[in-house]
């Protein structure tokens, strides 16, 4: 290994003085036959360590063989550690490309993605290696890559976001014939999904695009993320099969705001009597409270008490419950995105906050 770390140094050394460059032809061939596990140039090895231990054999020859052994253990531990960089480099990049993040299990950690929450995967290597399970660390390593590896040619599709609509959809500001569909995976709770949602209505999106959601509530080990995210999704959920039974409103859909949307931008845009922002308000707030106030904010959309009853047994229906079950899987399993909110429009997906120019420039 000591040839390796030399051929490391001298390549280095070589493109700032000619004195290593006359070195580098030696070096690369006791490199290559180290690496094509051959034996190394015992004379180039020889030399590289005699030049390191020459000013010990003046002063204390008898530490001359445990230096030489030190020299071999410290190769060892500097070639495994370049090994190990380069593969962490090489995932980190993959996961970029696929994930839009450098490290799966904590998304919103990376310092090259956009801005998003995270979605919890499983414990990755350094979890559960400190848990002390080595065996299963190695086995979720592997699974990982083996994972992202095969997510590869999902990215490199086309993304129709037709394929990906909700039950009984509904457009911001409105469906509109021969406009492009998009789609956004949106967690009630997620602060990025409240800037998005700032984001599309500057960039003018939706004059070029009918814009409808997937509701996700992003779940931990320990529940969901944000405490009131399942609750939101349950209503919006259920008033979306509820305007689907409202024929007339829906014939008017293209010329109004539908409830639900109307939800959605109180909650990301609006407050409360507080003067709170009213998503950190709900973030914070009792189950109780949190339906009051979903309910007057769709009895300002034109609610009444008969429509709320309605949204109310539909919210804890097992309509509702298949509906956000099925959109779970159709995130984690086909799009399989790590990010929220993440966009399907244009043709491709986009994880993270997308900005403004970049949603002008979607057609």
């Amino acid at each position: 290994m000591v040839c390796i770390v030399a051929f490391v140094v001298v390549l280095l050394g070589s493109a700032v003085s000619a004195r290593y460059r006359r070195l580098l032809r030696r070096a690369w061939g006791c490199t290559w036959r180290r690496v094509t596990f051959r034996a190394c140039d015992t004379t180039f090895r020889d030399d590289v360590k005699s030049s390191i231990l020459a000013p010990l054999a003046t002063r204390a020859p008898r530490l001359v063989r445990p230096a030489s052994i030190a020299i071999e253990v410290v190769a060892w531990l500097l070639v495994l550690s370049m090994i190990l960089s380069v593969y962490l480099l090489g995932r980190s990049g993959l996961n970029l490309y696929v994930y839009g993040t450098c490290d799966k299990q904590s998304a919103q950690s990376c310092s090259l993605a956009a801005e998003m929450c995270s979605i919890d995967t499983a414990p990755g290597f350094a979890e559960l290696l400190g848990r002390g399970d080595v065996i299963g660390a190695v086995g979720a390593e592997v699974s990982s890559l083996a994972e992202t590896i095969a997510a590869v040619p999902s990215r490199l599709r086309t993304w129709d976001a037709a394929d990906f609509t909700p039950v009984a959809p509904t457009y911001l500001g409105g469906y509109r014939a021969g406009l492009p569909t998009a789609v956004e995976i949106m967690d009630p709770g997620c602060r990025f999904c409240a800037q998005l949602l700032e984001n599309v209505h500057a960039s003018g999106f939706t004059e070029a695009n009918n814009l409808t959601y997937l509701v996700y509530p992003i779940e931990s080990e320990t529940g969901p993320r944000f405490a009131n995210s399942p609750l939101v999704a349950r209503v919006l959920t259920a008033v979306r099969l509820h305007e689907q039974d409202r024929a007339a409103l829906v014939a008017a859909a293209a010329s109004v705001q539908t409830p639900d949307w109307f939800v959605i931008e109180r909650l990301f845009t609006g407050t409360v009597a507080d003067g709170t922002a009213a998503q950190t308000w709900m973030n914070a707030a009792d189950p109780v409270a949190a339906q009051r106030q979903l309910d007057a904010w769709l009895v300002e959309a034109g609610y009444t008490p008969d429509d709320l009853a309605a949204v109310h047994a539909l919210a804890d229906s097992p309509a509702v419950a298949a509906e956000l079950e099925r959109v779970r899987d159709v995130v984690e399993n086909d799009i399989r995105t790590l990010a929220i909110p993440s966009l399907i429009a244009g043709g491709s997906l986009r994880s993270g906050l997308v900005d403004v120019d970049t949603l002008r420039g979607i057609r």
